[in-house]
C-alpha cells in the first residue's frame, strides 16, 4: 500500500492553557495516481497531548462514476476519525467516529487519508480535513 506525504507541518502555535480549543488541519490534494484502494496520504500531524472533540470534512467530486470512499485515521487505526466518506459528489461532514471522540494523542501523530474504495473513473480533487480538539497536557 503506497504512501504519499502531502503536508508541510503547519505550526500549531503556543499550546496555551490546558483545554484551550485548537483546530488543526489543512486542504489535502488527492491526485488521480493516489486513487487506488489502500493507498494512504499523509495529511498533517497533531501534537502529543491533542484530544479530539470534532471533525470538519469538505471534499470535491473525485469520481465521475461510482462511489470513491475515504477513511480518516492514523497509523494505529485507519478509521479512527471517519469511515467511508463518499466523494462521488462534493461532500461535507462533521460526524466524528465514536473511536475518535475524546481520543488523546499521546505522541505526535500523523493524520492519514486512506482510499477505502477507489474510484471507477477517478478525478483529481481536494479534501479539507480539520480536527477540532484541545491540548490536554
Amino acid at each position: 500500500m503506497p504512501y504519499r506525504r502531502d503536508w508541510i507541518q503547519p505550526q500549531v502555535g503556543p499550546m496555551g492553557f490546558a483545554n484551550t480549543q485548537k483546530v488543526i488541519g489543512r486542504v489535502v490534494n488527492i491526485s488521480v495516481a493516489d486513487n487506488v484502494t489502500a493507498n494512504t496520504i499523509g495529511a498533517f500531524r497533531v501534537p502529543a497531548g491533542f484530544t479530539v472533540t470534532g471533525i470538519i470534512l469538505v471534499g470535491t467530486d473525485m469520481d465521475s462514476a461510482t462511489a470513491m470512499l475515504l477513511n480518516i485515521g492514523d497509523a494505529g487505526l485507519a478509521t479512527r476519525y471517519f469511515t467511508g466518506l463518499n466523494t462521488q459528489a462534493a461532500v461535507t461532514s462533521q460526524t466524528l467516529a465514536a473511536t475518535g471522540l475524546l481520543y488523546l494523542n499521546t505522541v505526535d501523530t500523523e493524520i492519514l487519508v486512506t482510499i477505502a474504495t477507489q474510484a471507477t473513473t477517478p478525478v483529481a480533487g481536494t479534501l479539507a480535513v480539520y480536527l477540532i480538539g484541545f491540548m490536554a497536557q
